[in-house]
């Protein structure tokens, strides 16, 4: 009987000891923080397209688009692809053919240009990223998407180009936030 109660009364106090104190505390955390779920990341993409066929000659046309840059924005990439028209324009206009050109700038609020193409024929770019500033975040605000396009068509042959801006923003979730996206700075 005496065994009997010295088993029971070092366990009891194993538990106790376990529970209270600075001990305890590091097993109710453990336990709180696996209850809690896991941190998730969460991106988002919004896509700004500019995009036009020429039906007839224009010359020096401009489009002038805006997005949007906030702390949360991680990566900007940008798409620019062109179709010139085949040999029927350039029977008709032989002089207006050799004009044809696409010019895509962006530039940040500040004014600096970030991205800077020119294409005279049939092209596709590769999609380029933008690089963030030495400290890994975008300039915030307005950023602008500047192009002027001198072009022509004729029935199904027309000219055409398309532009293409994508701005992923990334966040954090955490689980007790109830989806509250929290930027890391």
């Amino acid at each position: 009987m005496q065994q009997r109660l010295l088993t029971v009364f070092v366990a009891l106090s194993m538990l106790l000891l376990s529970a209270s104190g600075c001990i305890g505390l590091l097993q109710g955390r453990e336990y709180m923080e696996h209850l809690r779920g896991d941190v998730k990341l969460d991106s988002s993409i919004e896509t700004t397209v500019v995009e036009h066929a020429f039906t007839n000659a224009e010359i020096n046309v401009e489009w002038n688009e805006k997005f949007t840059v906030d702390s949360e924005v991680t990566k900007i990439g940008v798409y620019f692809k062109t179709e010139m028209a085949g040999e029927i324009i350039r029977e008709i206009f032989p002089d207006f053919f050799d004009l044809r050109e696409i010019k895509v700038e962006i530039t940040d609020p500040s004014g600096l240009v970030k991205y800077n193409a020119t294409h005279v024929t049939t092209k596709t770019a590769p999609y380029v990223l933008i690089e963030p500033e030495l400290d890994g975040k975008f300039v915030s605000g307005q950023w602008n998407i500047n192009i002027v396009g001198t072009g022509g068509g004729v029935l199904t042959e027309q000219d055409n180009f398309l532009v293409s801006v994508d701005v992923t923003r990334t966040c954090i979730q955490y689980p007790q936030d109830d989806g509250r996206c929290v930027v890391e700075n």
